[in-house]
């Protein structure tokens, strides 16, 4: 029900953003992007496959071949489900886990996960803190904004921590203790158990033998996010805006950070279109250029959204005519 109000919050916020920046203005700019909204959507595949790249190197060592291909198309697949049906990450992450175990063990598609997760939203605290430096010099920033900036970040950077930590100890144990105070019977918990344990062991290959392929990872991601700049900065050349890379990277920064804080709004909507506006306004730049911008990244998450729903279809259709016992990779700690 939240996630519901949410929306409908976030188109309210929208299409207040588009009638008090000036209809007229907004698909003058649109016009001027015109077919260059295909150079955008060249740009955010390409920041998919370097994101999808970064998945791949925490992978097993073993499950790596021939995996790439699969593992777009699991991504892909997941992240429709997130968008397109209001279950925040939890659905896309419950189907990649689905789709994985179909080339891997349970558990090693479960560390996986929880790795990829670690090192995007590592990758995303340094593309902030990197675009951040680079423009806040440049804006006349009220105090009490500039606070709200800062708290933002710190919440996010310990959100990172505490998530590193946690994989870093092990989620087994931490896990079990909230399922028993959850009373789950007692079965059920030693199943788990030995599922954990196997998700552990992952974790700690990873992290203690494989540190190069995480930073790998981190770097992956952050060309992910530099695509996104590398769109922004061609929008504001399209719009008749100075060429400024500084202000393309601090408002591309901007973005990311209201994105990751609002998470709860699903795909940021109207609050990331907010944010630029907000971010545009203070580098004295044009509001209608900002909704227009918005909204050219709103056309493509859309455009996204319809391909990666044909992901999931197509993923699904093959796993129903796939034998049962396809998997290429088994470990001997997995617990089906």
């Amino acid at each position: 029900m939240m996630r519901v109000a949410a929306v409908l919050l976030g188109v309210a916020l929208l299409a207040w953003l588009v009638v008090s920046s000036g209809v007229s203005s907004i698909l003058a700019d649109l016009g001027r992007i015109g077919p260059r909204l295909l150079v955008v959507l060249a740009l955010e595949l390409l920041s998919d496959g370097f994101n999808v790249l970064g998945w791949w190197f925490v992978l097993p060592v073993a499950a790596r071949a021939g995996a790439y291909g699969w593992l777009y198309w699991v991504r892909s697949a997941g992240s429709a489900l997130s968008e397109a049906t209001l279950t925040a990450s939890l659905g896309g992450e419950a189907a990649k886990l689905l789709l994985l175990r179909r080339r891997m063990s349970s558990a090693a598609a479960a560390a996986s996960l929880l790795a990829a997760r670690l090192a995007f939203s590592s990758s995303k605290v340094v593309f902030i803190a990197a675009g951040l430096a680079v423009v806040l010099p440049r804006l006349v920033v009220p105090r009490e904004a500039s606070l709200a900036l800062l708290a933002g970040f710190v919440l996010v950077l310990l959100g990172v921590v505490t998530f590193a930590a946690i994989q870093a100890r092990g989620v087994g144990p931490g896990t079990l203790n909230v399922l028993r105070h959850a009373r789950v019977p007692v079965r059920w918990i030693a199943r788990a158990d030995g599922w954990l344990q196997g998700v552990d062991v992952h974790l700690r290959d990873l992290y203690r033998g494989r540190a190069r392929d995480l930073l790998r990872a981190v770097g992956a991601h952050f060309c992910g996010f530099a695509c996104g700049t590398l769109q922004l900065l061609l929008l504001m050349g399209w719009l008749g805006l100075p060429f400024d890379p500084a202000a393309a990277l601090g408002a591309e920064a901007f973005a990311v950070l209201i994105g990751f804080v609002m998470f709860v709004v699903p795909g940021a909507l109207g609050v990331q279109e907010g944010g630029r506006v907000l971010i545009f306004a203070m580098l004295g730049l044009p509001r209608s250029a900002a909704v227009a911008v918005g909204l050219t990244f709103r056309v493509i998450s859309l455009i996204e959204i319809a391909v990666r729903l044909t992901a999931w279809i197509v993923l699904q259709h093959r796993m129903r005519g796939a034998p049962a016992g396809s998997r290429t990779m088994r470990d001997p700690a997995r617990v089906d």
